[in-house]
This record gives C-alpha cells, structure tokens and sequence, in this order.
C-alpha cells in the first residue's frame, strides 16, 4: 500500500512539472511569434546600384596574382578619406606548420598556429583533424544546394570554412583582423590550388569606419578582438581599419549570398551598417556566434535588424527546430537563420 502511494505522489510530480514546462514555454511562443509579424520592406536595390555609388570608404582587398604564386594588395578607393588601413603584406611563413584536414570531400592540408600559442582551434586541428565539424558540414550542404553563391566569411581566422567552401568551388570572400591569420589561409589556398575563387579582405566589420586596435587573446588567436584606437602614440598597438558589410558587396560576382559571422561580439555593429548588403544580394542564410548575445541587450536589436530581413533563426540549416523569439537567451552558441 505504501509503494503505491509513492507510485502515485512521484506520477503526480512529474506530470506537474510536465504541464508547468508547457505552460512556460507556450508563454514564451506567444510573445516571441508578435516579432514574426513584422513586414519588410519591398524596394531592393540591385548590387550594380550599389557598385556604381560613392557610397564606400578605401579598403584593402588581397587577391592572387594568376600569374605568380605571391598575394597582391589591390585598393578599391571610393573618393573617401583612407583610414591608413593595414596592408597586409603576404610572406611565405617558413615555420607554418601544415597538417591534414578531414572534410567529406577528401583530405585537405591546412596551415596552423603554433598550437602551443593557439590552444583553441589550431590545436584541436592537429589533434582531431576538423574544427567544428557539424556546423561545418552543415554549410556545406547549404552551399553544395547552392553552386551559384557566394560564401561569406567575417572571421575567417586560419580559414577552416573559407577552405571547405573553396574545396566545394564555392566563390568565398573571407575577412579577418589579424595578418597572420590571413597568412596562414593564403598559404593554404596555394598549397591546395584553391585560390582561384577566394578573396582575402584585411580589415575589421563596424559600424564605423575608422582606425581600431587589435586585442589579442593569448593562447586563443581565434578570440582575439578589436577595441578603441588608444591615442597615447608611445603604446605598441596592431591598428587596423574597419569598414561596414556594405562595402564587401562590389566583391560578391553572385545574386545569393550565405555569411558566417564570428567576430567575437560585433555583429550587431556590423548588422548596423549592412542594409544595403541586406537588401542588394539575397542573404540566403547567417551562421551566427550567438554565446556572447544570450544574456546582452545586443539580441534584440539583432533579432529586430534579422526579421525585418526575413530571417529567421533555427537550431538547424534545414529548418527543423525553429527557435522561439522570446527565449533567446536559451538559443544555442550559434545558431542559423535562414531567409523564409
């Protein structure tokens, strides 16, 4: 007798707390589907609107020479002030240690850190020989249904996706804030005969366009982020220039686009100044880092800029698990949001 009370005491607790978990999450569904119902906008631009107006600063984009095996420094100047960007210079890095790399379309070589200094990607590349390999294969799949787009990769870092997406003949325009990163990638493109397609940009994504410092995470390059430029001229500071997503659109050659954002909490201030690049090419898709969004007011603002766009965000690239508005601060690290 005293078991069956147990029995029926714990069914009865756990059926509570199955109906109050219901209750929570219908509230939430209820408040996050009033965003949904937002219109955007119907006047498009085309991206030779945007290509044919003055409406870009001077930035730096590296491109390879066909008829050498060395990186060139081509300026793309807009009648604008230039923000004294970095160029990146590209040198053979003899110590570069280059490893395999897995990916379902065969074996690739990619060029690393040391991964003493960098114990976060590089390091688990030359151990497990991917870098997140889900997220990874799951843009594949998106670009292989995709063979006329362009990938876009803010954050590039050593290049896990860029050279993925290459290897898959995708058109790719990869950015990063550190030169060695940029390095290290064009090394790799060379090694892998992949640098026909891919365009290298050295400069950070804001929402200004101005001079700014690199700050770098030791024994995380990946992490490293870009602060206020310090005007005490005697401190030694990596200044490089920031431009707006905007100005990426003379480079993108296709009508669909699919970015990858992971640039270490800046992607409201690069959503910002990306309404023209929102508008002038169809964003099919965005990989966002999402972790450093979860408990920020940065998510709603980001949440507004995507759905007045028409994206919306998922667990998943096929849609399968939409993720509720209002309880964004439970979202995944990263999460997808596909144009409906």
């Amino acid at each position: 007798m005293l078991r069956r009370r147990r029995t029926v005491i714990i069914t009865l607790g756990i059926l509570c707390s199955v109906a109050v978990f219901l209750l929570i999450n219908l509230y939430w569904q209820d408040r996050g589907d009033e965003k949904v119902t937002r219109s955007v906008k119907t006047e498009r631009r085309t991206i030779r609107d945007y290509i044919d107006s003055s409406i870009h600063d001077s930035f730096y984009v590296h491109q390879f020479d066909r008829k050498s095996l060395k990186l060139t420094k081509t300026a793309i100047d807009y009648n604008s002030e230039n923000n004294a960007v970095n160029i990146f210079q590209y040198q053979k890095l003899k110590s570069a240690p280059c490893v395999p790399f897995q990916t379902w379309r065969g074996m690739i070589k990619i060029c690393t850190h040391n991964p003493k200094q960098d114990t976060m990607i590089s390091a688990f590349v030359h151990e497990f020989a991917t870098w997140e390999q889900d997220f990874l294969n799951a843009t594949g799949d998106i670009l292989t249904k995709n063979p006329h787009i362009t990938f876009v990769d803010l954050g590039c870092n050593i290049g896990v996706y860029t050279l993925f997406a290459a290897k898959l003949g995708i058109s790719v325009v990869s950015v990063d804030i550190f030169y060695k990163n940029l390095a290290l990638l064009s090394e790799s493109l060379e090694i892998n005969s992949l640098k026909e397609n891919v365009t290298l940009v050295h400069n950070a994504i804001s929402d200004q366009r101005q001079n700014v410092t690199i700050e770098v995470v030791e024994n995380n390059i990946g992490g490293s982020y870009v602060k206020p430029l310090k005007n005490d001229k005697m401190s030694r500071q990596i200044i490089i220039g920031s431009i707006f997503m905007d100005d990426l659109i003379p480079l993108i050659k296709t009508k669909d686009v699919f970015v990858k954002m992971d640039i270490e909490g800046t992607e409201l201030k690069a959503l910002k100044a990306a309404k023209n690049f929102l508008q002038a090419v169809n964003v099919k898709g965005i990989l966002m880092e999402w972790v450093l969004h979860k408990n920020n007011p940065s998510a709603k603002e980001i949440i507004e800029i995507m759905t007045d766009n028409w994206l919306m965000p998922y667990w998943d690239h096929q849609q399968l698990v939409p993720l509720k508005i209002g309880a964004y601060t439970y979202w995944p690290d990263n999460v997808f949001w596909i144009k409906r």
